[in-house]
């Protein structure tokens, strides 16, 4: 029977698999654009001062498949792998690289900035990236002490099954729209929209919707 104690639980882990959803944007994005898009769309990144980038699938696009490869295994061991070791480690590598990263931006790179060209967006995180990261590792480090005291198995539902068909329905459409028009034209930013809403629902379809024993 479950308990106020384990809908605690249960809540927080939901709670980190949502926020990587969200963190899981910036590989989604280039991953998806980088094929369909091809030698039109730039994309770059930068990891303790090494910079990263390439045009479509061409340069260091290996980083941004590695990203996503690490970012879906991720969200799957939220709930569906009995190995709880391998989520903590999973949980350690995509958080911590991230926390480690900012770190290095902000207080030996030139500020941790963000630029969405397509969405002509252009921010300065490096003011609120340090607290956010410090709170996230606090998050992260209480999950996996919690996570230790629980004994759980989960099974599929049609409501797993409903979310990953509408998430993965959309991929046809956003090849097409990305592959024609002018680069960061309007039908760039429909599916740079339809990417963003991806990763923002993605956790549906990870997400345990019954639990069967505990």
């Amino acid at each position: 029977m479950e308990t106020t104690k384990n809908r605690h639980f249960f809540k927080k882990l939901n709670f980190l698999l949502i926020l990587t959803s969200f963190t899981f944007a910036t590989s989604w994005l280039p991953f998806i654009r980088g094929i369909a898009d091809g030698e039109s769309y730039q994309w770059g990144s930068s990891l303790f001062g090494n910079a990263l980038y390439g045009k479509g699938i061409s340069g260091d696009f290996y980083y941004v498949v590695l990203n996503v490869i690490i970012g879906l295994m991720l969200m799957y061991s939220f709930y569906w792998i009995k190995n709880r070791i391998a989520f903590y480690l999973l949980l350690i590598l995509w958080y911590g690289s991230m926390i480690a990263n900012s770190f290095y931006e902000v207080f030996a790179g030139d500020g941790y900035m963000f630029h969405g060209d397509t969405l002509n967006v252009h921010l300065d995180l490096s003011f609120i990236i340090i607290p956010l990261m410090i709170v996230m590792g606090a998050l992260v480090g209480h999950v996996i002490l919690e996570d230790r005291k629980y004994s759980f198995v989960v099974k599929g539902t049609k409501k797993n099954k409903f979310w990953a068909i509408l998430l993965l329905f959309p991929i046809p459409v956003q090849a097409v729209l990305f592959s024609m028009g002018e680069p960061h034209g309007i039908t760039d930013r429909i599916g740079v929209i339809i990417a963003l809403l991806q990763v923002a629902l993605a956790w549906t379809a990870f997400k345990a919707y019954e639990v069967i024993k505990q």
